[in-house]
């Protein structure tokens, strides 16, 4: 009778185990991680992102720390650092800066120097805003597309951290 207590009680965890790991929305993605370096240097604030090589499929995310190391998330996933699906991959790496430079009147408008209806008077007279935005890639263009010539293999499971090294 013991024996029989026993074994029940094993076999009820284990079910429990097995319907919990079979239930486990974020089962399917293998987690991921790695190093972006820029000519031997780590790269700060990089985009990571991890697209499917067959075009199908769901791309996994991440953005680099001042190490210059990334833990991939993808969208699907419900736990952040979840990972990616196993297969292949093309990486994409960019980073970049957006500077703005804000018209004079419009700024005048942000401090409360003068009124939204000024600002509109003001903008009417010059024909319109000069404020302008200047996009400048930090990182060599051809990491950022889809012709980027960087590829990643992830397994099930485990995956060693990958080590991707950006040259000029």
């Amino acid at each position: 009778m013991k024996h029989s207590i026993f074994f029940t009680s094993v076999l009820v965890g284990l079910s429990v185990f097995v319907f919990a790991g079979c239930n486990n929305p974020d089962a399917r993605f293998s987690r991921v991680e790695g190093t972006i370096t820029y000519n031997g240097e780590a790269v700060e604030e990089a985009f990571v992102t991890f697209m499917p090589a067959s075009g199908e499929g769901e791309p996994a995310t991440g953005l680099t720390d001042a190490n210059g190391r990334f833990t991939l998330t993808t969208p699907g996933a419900q736990n952040a650092g979840s990972g990616a699906v196993p297969g292949e991959y093309v990486v994409r790496v960019s980073k970049s800066e957006t500077t703005v430079m804000m018209d004079p009147d419009e700024l005048l408008e942000r401090s409360g120097e003068i009124t939204y209806e000024e600002l509109q008077r003001r903008l009417a007279a010059k024909g319109g805003s000069t404020t302008r935005q200047t996009h400048r890639d930090l990182l060599p263009t051809r990491y950022n597309g889809g012709s980027s010539p960087l590829r990643a293999t992830v397994i099930q499971g485990r995956n060693p951290p990958f080590v991707f090294d950006l040259v000029d």
